[in-house]
């Protein structure tokens, strides 16, 4: 029998599968910028790559972040920001329903926790304590239709918000404010504001609390009718100086600082006049000695800083009158270049020399309030509002570097 070969072909039939691959490998993000507020936001984007940019009225910004609600908690005022020492940053301010409101950012300005203080209206002031909890300070108010008047509130809070302790205190017929607080060498804590303002006469008043909320001092001062406290700071060589008004009341204002020991006895006060009415809202200690003061002048007309000596005699001071109106310099910082940055009402940022002379003003809305320079000269800016009023505006903040206009 014959064998019969058999040859078998095989044809390969080429399948081609298209698989789409991504960053995460489970084919379906998008990578891009997921951040509503940045000019390249991509709404297909799943996954933001960090290739986020943001401006602001045309100024580069590094990040912008603004706060709105949270949890059901509509955010509603921001009146101060400072930095943590994780590189964050803690914003002081109110909700809806007139509470106090604490938020804690990372060092992008992420949000990572909020607190509301019912026994608080706003909270005008915050910082980090020694501990790594926060002390903050504002008012309360109450909302009943009976007539009532605000008294100073003071908070102290562990490293998450949670009260630790607090102090509700002031005159039963007359006006208290807590304005600014910080944590002293000693690690207790001392307050500025406004003490027994009856609408025509008021003290500046220094207040210091222990660590555990025990009032161990209570000093006022005033140079005229009317006298007001809005912001302190602790000297390097352990003595307090605060910043605000002394004059008449609703008028006649004229630039009030005063230094005092650790003990607030009054060391010396200065009452300073300007062009027309004149306040400071904030005070620091000058890198090249004595104190630099900023605020009001030409009666909220114009932007104005002073600096005074160790000794508190006045070096020099500025009334920027300009066509338009500017409001006054709510906040500023001594630059690790030199000079300083200041942002006022109008959210102009401005860096002005050691002489006091200006070196660059620029707008960029959104925030006002408050101003930090970083380690790596960054600045951060913070808050918005209307400082003699009860009108707040969205928490916003934003960084940037400030060489691009240097």
């Amino acid at each position: 029998m014959k064998a019969i070969n058999k040859k078998i072909i095989i044809i390969m039939i080429p399948i081609f599968i298209s698989f789409y691959c991504d960053e995460n490998g489970d084919g379906n993000n998008i990578n891009g910028c997921t951040d509503t507020l940045a000019t390249n936001y991509n709404n297909l984007a799943t996954n933001d790559d960090g290739s986020c940019e943001y401006t602001l009225n045309g100024v580069t910004l590094k990040w912008l972040r603004t706060f709105n609600s949270s949890d059901g908690v509509y955010f509603t005022e921001g009146w101060s920001v400072e930095p943590t020492s994780d590189g964050g940053f803690i914003i002081a301010g109110a909700a809806a329903g007139y509470v106090g409101l604490l938020i804690k950012t990372d060092y992008n300005g992420q949000k990572e926790w909020h607190q509301v203080y019912n026994n608080s209206t706003s909270l005008h002031s915050a910082s980090q304590t020694s501990d790594g909890g926060f002390i903050a300070t504002g008012y309360y108010e109450c909302d009943t239709s009976a007539a009532c008047y605000p008294d100073i509130f003071l908070v102290k809070t562990n490293s998450t918000g949670t009260i630790e302790w607090e102090q509700i205190f002031g005159n039963e017929e007359n006006n208290d404010w807590g304005r600014s607080v910080i944590e002293t060498q000693d690690g207790n804590y001392v307050l500025t504001g406004t003490w027994n303002d009856d609408g025509w006469n008021s003290k500046a008043l220094l207040r210091k609390y222990s660590n555990t909320g025990s009032l161990i001092w209570s000093k006022t001062f005033s140079s005229s009718d009317a006298n007001e406290g809005y912001s302190v700071i602790e000297t390097s060589d352990g003595n307090l100086v605060f910043a605000g008004y002394s004059g008449t009341q609703h008028g006649a204002y004229n630039n009030f600082m005063v230094k005092t020991n650790a003990d607030g006895g009054q060391i010396w006060k200065k009452k300073n006049q300007s062009v027309g009415d004149a306040l400071l809202y904030s005070v620091v200690e000058s890198p090249n000695g004595g104190y630099t003061a900023a605020g009001f002048c030409n009666s909220w007309r114009a932007n104005s800083i002073i600096k005074k000596s160790q000794s508190g005699g006045t070096q020099w001071q500025n009334c920027f009158v300009e066509d338009g109106s500017n409001y006054g310099f709510y906040d500023i910082v001594a630059s690790s270049r030199g000079g300083y940055y200041l942002i006022d009402e109008r959210s102009f940022l401005t860096k002005i020399d050691d002489e006091g002379t200006m070196i660059f003003s620029t707008q960029l809305y959104q925030v006002n309030q408050s101003i930090i320079e970083l380690e790596d000269g960054d600045i951060v800016v913070g808050g918005y509002g209307f400082r003699e009023g009860n009108d707040g505006g969205a928490i916003s903040l934003i960084r940037l570097d400030p060489s691009q206009f240097e």
